[in-house]
């Protein structure tokens, strides 16, 4: 008796190994959007009047965070990138802040990555504003960045990052770029009322 028959019917019968989940992290590259999708994010982030509400955004589905997300970290335009950047903030969550911090860290050109750190700061909050955007302000090779994280910790948690900020001022190279989150610091401390 040929023994072929016996092996297929005993591997066709064997138990399979249990698929495993789709990952669900924020940085795993999300289906691309569709094509109307994309052109209608597009033609969003062309509004030159004001910022289109995020609503707008989430009415397209999920593929118009997939565009934004793409649109944030790859188009030519520095302006559209920054409008993808703060749509994406004010969509919020986990894959906004990624996206955010990834465009921080790259080489993309400054405005842009200046952009991504006020998002990044948005997203945060205060109460992770400092531990967010610490790195930037002590260690950007970037002045520019380096103030842009000043003035967003000085906007978003002003109580935990302006002691840092003056610290930081005292000695980076190009002190002056931060006089405007300085200057926000001490309006903010005049405007709290006294300890009681």
């Amino acid at each position: 008796m040929p023994l072929a028959p016996v092996f297929l019917a005993l591997a066709l019968a064997a138990p399979r190994p249990p698929t495993p989940a789709p990952d669900a992290s924020p940085d795993r590259a999300a289906p691309a959007a569709s094509p109307d999708v994309r052109d209608e994010v597009r033609a969003y982030l062309g509004a030159i009047h004001e910022p289109v509400p995020a609503e707008t955004y989430r009415a397209l589905g999920p593929g118009a965070e997939d565009a934004l997300a793409d649109f944030a970290r790859t188009d030519p335009s520095p302006i559209v990138r920054l409008r993808a950047l703060e749509a994406l903030a004010a969509l919020g969550g986990s894959r906004a802040e990624a996206v955010h911090r990834e465009v921080a860290e790259s080489a993309a050109p400054r405005a842009v990555r200046r952009g991504a750190i006020r998002g990044l700061a948005r997203l945060a909050g205060e109460a992770d504003a400092p531990r967010v955007l610490g790195p930037f302000l002590e260690r950007d090779r970037d002045p520019a960045v380096r103030a842009a994280a000043a003035e967003a910790l000085a906007r978003e948690a002003p109580a935990q990052g302006c002691a840092r900020i003056r610290a930081r001022a005292r000695v980076d190279p190009e002190r002056a770029r931060f006089s405007r989150a300085i200057a926000d610091c001490d309006r903010r401390g005049r405007a709290r009322p006294p300890a009681r």
